[in-house]
């Protein structure tokens, strides 16, 4: 098989063709690349041109991507990822690096394991900072492969090749409820569970939660008395009520040991659930992600 000789094609036009996949608009990809309205569209038509293909379609949303320009989109953003990574000016030492690791995550990480990864962190990488950002309706985005984020933390990887995982556990469910509770002492039947009201954790994004999707695929409905967005908060109303909550255990102990409330064996048994780390498999090869996913490892297993 031949190699495409590159020697006659813009290369700039890749970048073009990125922003605007990226902003839908080609005013704002223009803005971004600090290039005008009519460079564009020229730089747009000569793209056409070369791939034979219209690449997007006008519309009142923006530019509507074609199918050609979705599918070479996934393949050019990885490429494009990795000429930047090796571009950018390395340094290798976590002790002096200033680097920033983005990392997508539920609440659970933010509460059980973020308290004992930073002290680890300031120590070993004073300059080094971490941006967590939340989980998408589809629980990891779609296109984390693409190498935008670091890590994520979630119990399955996306879809597809271009990304690895590691096992750092798995989790039991418990039912948590006020320690002054006058019904439940310390076991829970399932018939308390169904006739008792519960507090569920719904993400800004109503994504569905593992827990959810356990308990429906075991014909379990609880009975609503109020849905919160984070742990911390659903932990607040059982101390005042009588309600309960279903969550993962190593959460379960963190609320325990911070509010008046005690902890339950689920009333079913159900299979654990699983927590991985899951990273771009185009920056594994990254010397700063290897360490900073074995730091990750080590503090999130414990």
């Amino acid at each position: 098989k031949s190699r495409l000789n590159l020697k006659g094609i813009d290369l700039n036009l890749l970048t073009i063709f990125e922003a605007v996949m990226e902003t839908g608009q080609l005013s704002q990809a223009g803005v971004r690349l600090g290039l005008s309205q009519p460079a564009m569209s020229a730089a747009l038509q000569r793209l056409r041109v070369t791939l034979n293909d219209p690449l997007f379609i006008r519309s009142r949303q923006g530019m509507e991507p074609t199918p050609r320009a979705q599918a070479w989109y996934l393949e050019l953003a990885p490429a494009l990822a990795q000429i930047r990574q090796s571009l950018t000016p390395k340094n290798l030492d976590p002790s002096t690096s200033e680097r920033t690791f983005t990392m997508v995550c539920g609440d659970y990480f933010e509460t059980v394991h973020l308290a004992a990864l930073l002290p680890r962190l300031q120590r070993a990488a004073p300059h080094v900072g971490l941006d967590l950002q939340p989980l998408s309706t589809e629980g990891v985005p779609a296109d984390f492969k693409l190498g935008k984020n670091d890590f994520a933390i979630y119990f399955q990887p996306p879809a597809g090749p271009g990304v690895d995982y590691h096992a750092v556990g798995k989790e039991e469910l418990v039912v948590i409820c006020s320690e002054k509770h006058p019904r439940i002492k310390k076991k829970l039947s399932l018939k308390q569970f169904n006739q008792e009201k519960h507090v569920l954790i719904s993400t800004s994004s109503q994504q569905k939660t593992r827990i959810d999707e356990l308990l429906s695929e075991h014909k379990v409905e609880r009975k609503l008395l109020a849905k919160v967005s984070h742990f911390s908060s659903a932990a607040m109303v059982l101390e005042n009520t009588d309600a309960l909550c279903t969550v993962p255990a190593g959460m379960g102990a963190f609320l325990k040991s911070r509010f008046a409330v005690k902890s339950c064996p689920f009333p079913l048994t159900l299979p654990p659930i699983d927590k991985l780390l899951i990273w771009p498999t185009m920056l594994a090869e990254d010397p700063l992600h290897q360490w900073f996913k074995e730091l990750l490892i080590e503090t999130i297993s414990n």
